[in-house]
């Protein structure tokens, strides 16, 4: 009796060859649907029309509603990249389930290659975002107040916080192969969002809730945008230790994503079948 043996192919491909196929191939995708792009920026804008002018009197107390504004654009900014992910988890998703994903593994590339060029287009239409929405900010009278270096510091920060979002949104479009539960773990991701500082601070939250906000990646990213643009909402004494230091906090929830998904993403990838 023989047993068919179908081995993996050996790599004949340069892996940085083959991640830059698949990043030129996704951008063309992007490029030639450019409502993608306006679907991911509507939801952010509604929020800042209706936290930054609706609700922005009431939210700003007795200050002036252009400084709530202000404290609110880092936030926001912080969201763009955030729902990034679920964006990026149905591209991994659509391709598994169009048979793409099988003609890749196919080809005699690294298992590696095709997650790479996807984070790495992932990651560059989510700057496109994040500079469109940066664009809007600058109209409804948002500035950054902070030395260059600063600045510099907030949008590397951004845009690394975007591509550790890119690789775990590959992981969960990968390895939840049902399109309809991976529909349903949308809302789960929008509210971990909202648990967050973007649209106030975590001072008025009751204490439990104030820990697991503080906590948050996304708090934590939020916080050092704002830190580090000069949006203000500096912590209090009596912060969790991110907040009281979210430059660095941040870094290190984006080093321990990427240490996490990017192994786990690439293994998922070779895996399925």
């Amino acid at each position: 009796m023989t047993t068919d043996i179908h081995p993996e192919p050996t790599p004949s491909v340069g892996a940085a060859a083959a991640a830059r196929v698949v990043f030129e191939r996704t951008i063309a995708m992007y490029r030639h649907a450019p409502g993608l792009l306006a679907v991911t920026l509507a939801a952010p804008l509604g929020m800042v029309l209706l936290f930054g002018f609706v609700f922005g009197g009431a939210l700003a107390g007795d200050a002036d509603p252009s400084v709530y504004r202000s404290y609110l654009m880092p936030g926001v900014f912080v969201l763009v990249a955030a729902m990034g992910l679920t964006s990026t988890a149905s591209t991994a998703n659509a391709d598994l389930h169009s048979g793409l994903t099988d003609r890749f593994r196919a080809l005699p590339i690294s298992r590696a290659a095709v997650p790479t060029g996807l984070a790495l287009a992932e990651t560059v239409t989510g700057v496109v975002a994040l500079a469109a929405m940066m664009g809007i900010g600058y109209l409804v009278g948002w500035r950054m107040d902070a030395p260059i270096a600063d600045i510099v510091l907030a949008l590397v920060l951004l845009c690394a916080f975007r591509h550790a979002l890119s690789w775990l949104g590959i992981l969960l479009g990968v390895a939840i192969s049902d399109e309809r539960m991976l529909q349903q773990t949308a809302p789960m991701i929008f509210g971990l969002i909202m648990f967050s500082n973007v649209f106030t601070p975590t001072e008025a939250m009751p204490s439990v809730v104030r820990t697991i906000a503080e906590w948050n990646p996304v708090s934590v990213v939020v916080a050092a945008s704002r830190e580090l643009f000069g949006s203000g909402g500096v912590a209090g004494v009596d912060a969790a230790w991110p907040l009281r230091h979210p430059v660095a906090a941040a870094f290190g929830w984006i080093a321990l994503l990427l240490f996490v998904a990017v192994p786990v993403a690439v293994r998922q990838y070779g895996a399925r079948r």
